[in-house]
């Protein structure tokens, strides 16, 4: 990237040009390809002006801050880039392809669901019993690693409760007993 700066009626020092630049360059975490950068420093009575101007694809951001010291007016105005940059790659990139029922395209229903009668809110569905197997915990840690799957349900052989054996993230086993 290419930076070039300017003071206008003020004596730039190195320290204030590579600190300027050293912010600008922190706004190439959006873009890969900052073409150039342009930095002018200006002072007029009181007020400390810093304007910048970013190239990128095609595509210009400025900012300009004004303030009693330039330290602040280039922080600000790395503050107002960084906006404009994430609002214009927001526009960008952020768009989504709407879904088929938002266009207003009718989807295909399938026949088993135009049968189903409506289900209410709250409504309690009967379900069949469920028995779970009677297992030690041992015969459980056996089950679940040769089954591959994430977690057992069983009866405890010893305590005669539901309890729930499940693979953790960190490749430990859990255990819970209702």
């Amino acid at each position: 990237m290419n930076v070039t700066t300017t003071a206008r009626h003020y004596q730039l020092t190195p320290d204030l040009k590579e600190y300027a630049e050293s912010k600008v360059k922190q706004l190439t975490k959006y873009f890969d390809n900052l073409e150039n950068a342009h930095i002018i420093f200006e002072l007029e009575k009181y007020r400390h002006v810093v304007d910048v101007t970013i190239h990128v694809n095609g595509k210009d951001f400025n900012g300009r801050e004004v303030s009693e010291d330039m330290y602040v007016s280039v922080d600000r105005v790395v503050e107002k880039l960084e906006v404009q940059i994430r609002r214009y790659k927001g526009k960008r990139f952020g768009k989504k392809t709407p879904k088929l029922a938002e266009v207003g395209v009718p989807l295909p229903v399938e026949e088993e669901e135009q049968q189903a009668p409506p289900v209410r809110e709250n409504e309690i569905v009967p379900v069949d019993p469920i028995e779970f197997p009677v297992l030690s915990v041992g015969e459980a840690v056996e089950k679940l690693k040769a089954n591959g799957k994430e977690f057992a349900v069983f009866s405890d052989r010893k305590t005669k409760r539901v309890t729930v054996l499940f693979k953790r993230d960190d490749g430990t086993l859990g255990l819970i007993e209702a």
